[in-house]
């Protein structure tokens, strides 16, 4: 008997994923989550959803295992102030304490490392506040039409980028829409404030 249950337990753990470890990066936008581990999540694995009135993050990785006082002391970065790990069944459920609240979160598979990407992302209206207060840092290089871009050019500017970056950050593995969309709205801000504008003036 003893016999198949550690038969039972060597089966699971061979069919199981491993979670090594967690990276946490802060962006302006949001902030990414890199799950590493040593074979390729799947799509069907992953679920993740935001607790408004608590503030966390949960991120269920089914199938998987992993030394959950290890994932908890992995580095924070703002806003993940607290990391949870507990195994739930043959499922670890990871929580984030985030300072600030996240609107909407994409993940993003790669083969080759196998790493989940989780893009966390602030409110629309919290990434422009922050934008407008940050102090401008005039370059000697910077032009009079790009100091006084208006706000909603240099939005587009960041979203574009954003989206750009998380698409080429998902790999060749990953086709999404985020590369050409963010590359769409760099090049209609260019044209809107080179061309348009001074066409207007």
């Amino acid at each position: 008997m003893r016999f198949i249950l550690i038969l039972s337990i060597t089966i699971l753990q061979a069919q199981s994923t491993w979670i090594s470890d967690l990276i946490i990066s802060d962006k302006k936008n949001g902030v990414f989550i890199k799950v590493r581990s040593n074979t390729p999540l799947k799509p069907a694995q992953v679920t993740g959803w935001f607790n408004e009135s608590t503030s966390w993050y949960y991120m269920t990785l089914h199938q998987t295992i992993g030394d959950t006082a290890q994932l908890e002391s992995s580095k924070l970065s703002y806003p993940v102030t607290r990391i949870e790990c507990v195994k739930a069944g043959e499922s670890l459920q990871i929580g984030f304490k985030m300072a600030k609240p996240i609107e909407q979160f994409e993940f993003y598979y790669a083969n080759d490392p196998p790493e989940l990407l989780a893009s966390l992302r602030f409110p629309l209206s919290d990434v422009l506040v922050a934008m407008e207060q940050e102090k401008p840092n005039i370059s000697p290089f910077q032009t009079q039409s790009s100091i006084q871009r208006p706000l909603w050019i240099k939005a587009v500017y960041f979203i574009g980028a954003g989206l750009t970056g998380a698409g080429f950050l998902a790999g060749e593995t990953q086709k999404g829409w985020e590369v050409p969309i963010g590359m769409g709205l760099i090049a209609f801000a260019y044209v809107y404030e080179n061309f348009i504008v001074k066409k207007i003036k």
